[in-house]
C-alpha cells in the first residue's frame, strides 16, 4: 500500500499593511537571533504532523510513504484569488500516484484540500482519501459528506489511522475502526461506535524524520518540537480538542534524540521552536527539560506560554542558560473583561511586572494580540493596540504578532456564539481567516468597523516595532537584504 502525506498549500490574502508589519517584526526576530539564516523558500516549518503519523505506520509496517509537497509549488496557488491552478495542480497530482492520501488542513485552507483531494480522484479513482486534524475534527460529518473525502479520522490519530489502513489492506468492515466518519452506500454520514483512548505520550512512535530531502532544511526558519501534548486551559477562541487538556510529557531522552535527528538531517544549525501551548506551564518539568538542554550544549530555542506561567524566576534564568532566544505570550488584549470571559487566569495588571522579569533575564519577548473581541468596542480595541505599541516602545517586548479573532470551528465561540454576544454571519470557512474581516458582527461593532481597527493596529505595530529596531552590530534595518524575503509577501 502507497501511502502520500499531502502538504496544503496555504491560502493568504494580500494586506497591504501587512508588508511594512512584517518587514518591523521580522527585523526584530533576527535581532534576537544573530545569524539567522534566510529561507530559500518560504516553508517556515517542518508539518510536523506528517512526521509524527508516518512515524506511526512505520512501527505498524507501512513503509511505502512519500509526501506529495505542494505547500511551496510556485504559480499554484492563482495570484489574488482562493484558487489552485487546475494544470499546475493536476501535474502535481500525476506524478504522484498513491493508493491512499492523508490530508490534515487548516480551517482556511479546508478549500484546497477539497480542491486536491477532487483532482485525486479524478486522476487516482481507486485512491482512497482519508482526513483528520484541528480542522476536519470539529467538521467531521461536513467533511465526510464531501464527495472527493473517503473517511475522517476525529481526535487524534495514532490510532485509528493504522486500524483503518489495516480494514482497507483486508477488505474489512470499517465500521469497526473507531473514531471514524464516513458515507455509507446511501450517502449518509455516520459515526463508528468505538472511541479509542489517546496514546500516551511515551507510547508514540519515533517519528520519521527522513519524509523530505534533507535541503529542505534551506526552506525552513526552525524546527518545531513537542514535549507536551495538551492544554489545562479553556480559551474561548482556541481549538485544543485534538491533543486534550490534561498535558501528557514525552520522556526527556526522547525529545533530545528528535531534536538530533531532526538537526542531523535538516541542519545543526536549526533552531528548536517549541509547539507546546503553554510550554511553562509545569515548573518543575520544564525546569528539568531545562537542565537537560543546558548539558546538550547547542540548542537554541522559541518558546511560548502564558504570562501567568513566568512567575518563577529560577525558571526565566534557567530558560537563558538553557538556550532560549525568544518568548512568545499571549496578551491578547489589555482589556480585563476580555480575559475573565475568554482567557481566565490572565491579569493585564500583571504584565508590566512580568514582562521586566523576563527582560531581566536576558529573554527576548513577542506578545500574541487579537483583535475583536466581542464584548469590546472599537475605542477598546484601540486602546489595546495602543497598550503593546506602548509595551514595545518601552522595551518591554521586542515585537507583537496581530491577528483578526477568528470564532474556528472547535472552539467554544464558534459552538455558542451567542453566549458571547457574537452573530456568525455566515459558514464559508475560506473566509475565516485571521487577514480578513470578521466573519462576526457584536452589538458593540460592526465587521466593518472591527476590521479598521485592525488594519490602523497592523500599522501603529509596525511602526513601534521599527522604531525598537537597533542593536549593536545588527546593522542598518532599512537594508532588506539583511533580512531574507519572509516580510516580502503575505502570511497567515
Amino acid at each position: 500500500m502507497r501511502i502520500v502525506f499531502v502538504h496544503t498549500p496555504m491560502f493568504t490574502v494580500q494586506v497591504e499593511q501587512r508588508q511594512s508589519f512584517w518587514r518591523s517584526w521580522d527585523v526584530q526576530y533576527h535581532l534576537a537571533h544573530p545569524g539567522l539564516r534566510h529561507m530559500r523558500r518560504n516553508l517556515w516549518e517542518l508539518p510536523h504532523w506528517m512526521h509524527w503519523l508516518a512515524g506511526v505506520l512505520v512501527a505498524r509496517g507501512y513503509g511505502d510513504i512519500e509526501v506529495l509537497d505542494l505547500y511551496t509549488v510556485e504559480g499554484l496557488v492563482v495570484a489574488g484569488s482562493d484558487k489552485l491552478d487546475e494544470n499546475a495542480l493536476r501535474r502535481a497530482v500525476a506524478d504522484h500516484p498513491g493508493d491512499v492520501f492523508l490530508f490534515s488542513p487548516m480551517v482556511v485552507n479546508l478549500h484546497f484540500a477539497c480542491q486536491i483531494s477532487k483532482m485525486v480522484k479524478d486522476l487516482h479513482p481507486s485512491a482512497v482519501t482519508v482526513y483528520g486534524g484541528v480542522a476536519a475534527t470539529p467538521l467531521a460529518s461536513h467533511v465526510a459528506g464531501l464527495p472527493s473525502v473517503d473517511y475522517v479520522i476525529a481526535d487524534r490519530g495514532e490510532v485509528a489511522l493504522p486500524e483503518l489502513l489495516d480494514a482497507l489492506t483486508a477488505r474489512a468492515d470499517v465500521a469497526a475502526v473507531g473514531n471514524l466518519f464516513y458515507r455509507t452506500s446511501g450517502g449518509e454520514v455516520v459515526r463508528t461506535r468505538l472511541r479509542y483512548p489517546q496514546l500516551a505520550a511515551a507510547e508514540i512512535p519515533f517519528p520519521k524524520i527522513d519524509l523530505f530531502p534533507p535541503d529542505v532544511g534551506e526552506d525552513i526558519r526552525y524546527l518545531r518540537q513537542v514535549y507536551a501534548l495538551g492544554c489545562p486551559y479553556q480559551c474561548s477562541f482556541c481549538t485544543i480538542q485534538t491533543i486534550g487538556r490534561k498535558p501528557e510529557y514525552f520522556p526527556i531522552d526522547r525529545v533530545l534524540n528528535e531534536i538530533r535527528a531532526y538537526r542531523g538531517r535538516y541542519g545543526n544549525h536549526h533552531n528548536i521552536y517549541w509547539g507546546d501551548e503553554t510550554f511553562t506551564l509545569n515548573t518543575e518539568r520544564t525546569m528539568t527539560l531545562l537542565k537537560a538542554l543546558e548539558i546538550e550544549g547547542d540548542v537554541n530555542y522559541d518558546c511560548q506560554t502564558r504570562l501567568n506561567c513566568l512567575n518563577d524566576n529560577r525558571l526565566l534564568r534557567k530558560l537563558k542558560s538553557s538556550g532560549c532566544q525568544w518568548v512568545e505570550i499571549g496578551l491578547e488584549t489589555n482589556f480585563q473583561q476580555s480575559h475573565e470571559q475568554h482567557k481566565h487566569h490572565m491579569k493585564v495588571s500583571a504584565t508590566e511586572e512580568t514582562l521586566k522579569r523576563v527582560q531581566d533575564a536576558g529573554l527576548a519577548t513577542c506578545s500574541f494580540v487579537v483583535n475583536g473581541f466581542p464584548d469590546q468596542s472599537p475605542d477598546d480595541m484601540r486602546r489595546s493596540i495602543d497598550w503593546v505599541a506602548g509595551l514595545i516602545d518601552n522595551g518591554l517586548l521586542q515585537a507583537s504578532y496581530m491577528s483578526m479573532l477568528v470564532p474556528y470551528p472547535g472552539s467554544a465561540l464558534f459552538e455558542f456564539p451567542e453566549r458571547y454576544g457574537m452573530t456568525l454571519i455566515h459558514r464559508d470557512f475560506s473566509l475565516y481567516h485571521e487577514d480578513m474581516e470578521p466573519v462576526f458582527a457584536t452589538q458593540l461593532s460592526t465587521p466593518d468597523q472591527t476590521y479598521d481597527v485592525f488594519l490602523q493596529g497592523l500599522n501603529q505595530l509596525a511602526q513601534a516595532m521599527a522604531r525598537n529596531s537597533h542593536s549593536d552590530g545588527a546593522g542598518d534595518p532599512a537594508d532588506l537584504s539583511g533580512y531574507g524575503t519572509f516580510w516580502a509577501g503575505a502570511h497567515v
